[in-house]
């Protein structure tokens, strides 16, 4: 099993080497063809290990593949940690990664630097991988890291943009935000247990008493270090307000804004969420604010995603709205329920992005959707694999994400608390803002004329596009039905929450007359009526809608809000360099005092003149101040 486990990231790195170090002579074809297979085997193994796992009486894999580091007790090492979690997330991930690395075979034959692109792909897999096998924070960080590093070169992938070029710098200088409070996390976890080590900590925690802890900010230490945590999970998997770079990533190539909101960077967050369970199970605000932060991401990225024209950005704000429901799920500690949503959303996610890719290449590159429409009967294959997609996002009844997302819905509104019900409001209005959205998209892009002028033969693309396509458009639609595999078996390695499940045709029964599906009725009315024909939102005429919509349209003004904190940090460090280092501590104190010295010291030197009468003033001058000061304490 271990050499199994071994191969598994052994082959993804190796297939980033071979590609990156090829040279010229080798056909783009077969380059893609090669990493591809080094993918492809490497998703084999993993559901090699996957059967074996659920197999087996609940077994869990944990090893060091090498020990790294050993100082004074401290030992680091390279290994993994394979349970139900983990094996399903490697599965996960491998099999978009191959599904996009054929995508890209054809999408991307007419770059110049097609070679370039698979070898970080393979790279990009390679990190996630790391950080799914994980056993320990350091290795987990390595892989966090490495995600984080790849996207800047596949975000930036087309460097003669300038726009790619401030892209993938965004998406790097905000997540170092995140990075720097993921260390401190790490650092005040690795500082309770003396151990980096999964295994160790949870076996631990319950030796801890929490009460004897230092508090930070009237937080307890675990409470303070699972926030810190979070705000790291909140720049990857781009909650608000950390979520501006997600948006501008679509300027890399489609089918790495396929594989990042899909099965990887943003989806990295998450997972350590649940990975860390047993710390955020004994957290209080943390958890709470985890709530709040989700259900505000999911409702407001998706009124964004009402009023984008740009198909990728649409698709964009979905993912950071669909995240949203996740994290709001880690927020009541629901977390098999979480990584269900993740589970079903890689296909469909994945689903829409290469469809718009598809209609993209069609539309030689335009990505504007007031440019569209009537692609219905041009791209047949394209239309109805985007259909399905669209109605697993919307929650349609038997889809994936008719499961995934209602089961969020109805723990969250079982949780009984004040703050999870008015999440669960915000997140069935949510739910509607997905429909209306996610059937704009489709409206405007498929029905309707087609606006974009003279363009030449609109057509399918080829088989190697479409097989894709057509692959996730099944597993979007049957993923679903693996619920008995989230709600009857802990998936984690240490048991959290329990869901209460009486059998998928009683579930069904449920989710069909839930307020979910209500709200699906409603926003395709809404959808239909405003968005078929091509038309805008008609019914904002007043002028506090108008006002509301305006500020939508601004994206809530947090670019503008980094910028402008980005400006007082900039005027704050002027002033500091030139009144407080160069006018107080360098002209007072490194060049005022020595200027002070020498000019008392040429006053002393007038004293020495060589001339007695100087010498006798002197004299008298310090006994009259001598006798002067007895005098005083004298009397």
């Amino acid at each position: 099993m271990e050499s199994i486990l071994l191969l598994i990231p052994i082959l993804l790195l190796a297939s980033s080497i071979i590609i990156g170090l090829s040279s010229d002579s080798l056909n783009k074809f077969y380059s893609g063809v090669i990493s591809t297979s080094l993918v492809f085997s490497s998703l084999i193994l993993s559901i090699i290990v996957l059967i074996k796992i659920y197999s087996s009486n609940d077994e869990i894999y944990y090893d060091n593949f090498y020990d790294w580091i050993s100082i004074n007790g401290l030992n680091i090492g390279i290994g993994y940690l394979i349970d139900k979690f983990s094996s399903i997330m490697l599965v996960v991930v491998l099999f978009i990664s191959f599904v996009v690395h054929v995508y890209s075979i054809g999408y991307m034959k007419h770059e110049e630097d097609f070679k370039r692109f698979f070898s970080y792909i393979a790279l990009f897999t390679f990190s996630m991988i790391l950080l799914v096998m994980s056993n320990n924070l350091i290795q987990l960080f390595i892989g966090w890291e490495g995600v984080g590093l790849v996207s800047y070169l596949l975000i930036g992938f087309f460097y003669k943009k300038s726009s790619a070029i401030k892209a993938n710098l965004k998406a790097f200088l905000i997540n170092r935000i995140g990075d720097m409070f993921f260390i401190l996390g790490i650092v005040m976890i690795y500082s309770l247990f003396d151990s980096f080590d999964y295994r160790t900590m949870f076996l631990n925690l319950d030796s801890v008493n929490l009460s004897n802890l230092e508090t930070y900010f009237g937080l307890n230490y675990i409470d303070f270090a699972c926030l810190l945590l979070f705000i790291g999970a909140m720049a990857k998997s781009a909650q608000i307000p950390l979520h501006v770079w997600l948006p501008d990533s679509m300027e890399g190539p489609t089918p790495i804004s396929a594989l990042i909101h899909a099965a990887t960077m943003v989806t990295a967050g998450i997972f350590m969420v649940g990975r860390l369970a047993p710390f955020y199970e004994l957290t209080e605000f943390t958890t709470d604010f985890i709530l709040i932060i989700g259900a505000s991401t999911a409702l407001f990225m998706g009124l964004i995603a009402i009023f984008e024209n740009d198909i990728k950005k649409v698709i964009a704000y979905s993912t950071i709205s669909q995240l949203g429901y996740m994290v709001s799920a880690l927020g009541i500690n629901a977390y098999t329920v979480s990584f269900f949503h993740l589970f079903t959303h890689a296909f469909f996610k994945a689903l829409l992005f290469l469809c718009a890719g598809s209609v993209i290449m069609s539309l030689h590159h335009n990505q504007d959707i007031r440019k569209m429409g009537g692609l219905k009967s041009k791209l047949p294959v394209t239309y109805a694999c985007f259909l399905i997609g669209t109605l697993c996002i919307i929650g349609f009844p038997l889809t994936s994400g008719f499961f995934s997302k209602d089961l969020i819905l109805e723990v969250m509104l079982y949780e009984e608390t004040t703050i999870s019900f008015i999440a669960y409001i915000m997140l069935l209005i949510g739910a509607l803002v997905t429909t209306i959205y996610s059937l704009r998209l489709m409206f405007i892009v498929f029905y309707g004329k087609y606006r974009g002028g003279d363009v030449e033969e609109i057509s399918e693309q080829s088989n190697i596009i479409l097989i894709p396509l057509i692959l996730l458009a099944v597993l979007s639609l049957t993923s679903g039905y693996i619920i008995k595999v989230f709600v009857d078996l802990p998936i984690f390695m240490y048991g959290i929450k329990d869901i209460h499940y009486d059998g998928m045709v009683t579930y069904i029964e449920h989710g069909i007359l839930s307020p979910a599906t209500l709200t699906l009725v409603l926003g395709f009315f809404i959808a239909k009526k405003l968005y078929k024909d091509n038309k805008e939102f008609l019914f904002l005429e007043n002028n506090f809608l108008v006002e509301i919509k305006k500020v939508i349209k601004t994206k809530y003004k947090f670019d503008e809000l980094f910028l402008y904190s980005s400006d007082v940090l900039k005027k704050t460090s002027i002033f500091v360099t030139h009144k407080l280092d160069i006018g107080i501590i360098e002209n007072v104190f490194v060049n005022g005092v020595p200027k002070k010295i020498n000019s008392f010291s040429k006053i002393l030197k007038k004293t020495s003149s060589g001339y007695l009468y100087h010498y006798a003033f002197s004299i008298v001058f310090s006994l009259v101040v001598i006798f002067g000061i007895i005098l005083v304490r004298v009397l």
